[in-house]
């Protein structure tokens, strides 16, 4: 029997083989001395977001034109003759003086003529600006993702209490 701090001499069994009855002693030694490393790996998502167009939107000024009527009031001056006979008084008096017989005498008239002019105003203001809207979306994606799975051939002893043969710990995929 080894030397061990770690002998576990609980598992001793006693074997019958019909003559004679031996005692085998199951040294087990507790300190794990590692052979090897595997790693296990699985896929994770990355999602990377990249800008682009989505369209555009055109702004023109067009100039709509329509016909609109304005009413104008205009004045004009006339010329007005009243004759009055009989009284004696003199003829025909213009502007506070008789005019004579054979005299002529001038009075300008005038009247108002519309001038349309177009002149051009603020009539409305109109903003453009943009602004961003979040949008939720769920893409579906199948990933991968390592086990390790024991196959166990020959005389391989399970350390694990288990009576089945295998190996410690590893009797389900990991």
């Amino acid at each position: 029997m080894p030397d061990h701090e770690d002998t576990d001499l609980s598992h001793t069994h006693s074997v019958t083989d019909g003559t004679a009855t031996r005692l085998r002693e199951v040294v087990r030694d507790e300190t794990v001395r590692p052979v090897g490393q595997i790693e296990l790996r699985e896929e994770r998502l990355i999602v990377e977001k990249r800008r682009e167009v989505a369209g555009s939107v055109t702004f023109t000024r067009e100039l709509r034109r329509e016909t609109v009527k304005v009413p104008v009031e205009l004045v004009s001056e006339v010329v007005v003759i009243e004759h009055h006979g009989g009284t004696g008084a003199p003829g025909v008096i213009v502007d506070g003086v008789e005019l004579a017989p054979g005299a002529r005498r001038e009075i300008t008239l005038y009247r108002e003529e519309a001038t349309v002019d177009k002149q051009v105003v603020v009539a409305e203001q109109v903003n453009i600006g943009k602004r961003t809207v979040t949008e939720k979306r769920v893409f579906d994606a199948v990933l991968g993702r390592e086990e390790l799975v024991v196959t166990e051939d020959g005389a391989v002893q399970r350390l694990d209490g288990d009576p089945t043969p295998g190996i410690a710990g590893l009797d389900r995929p990991v």
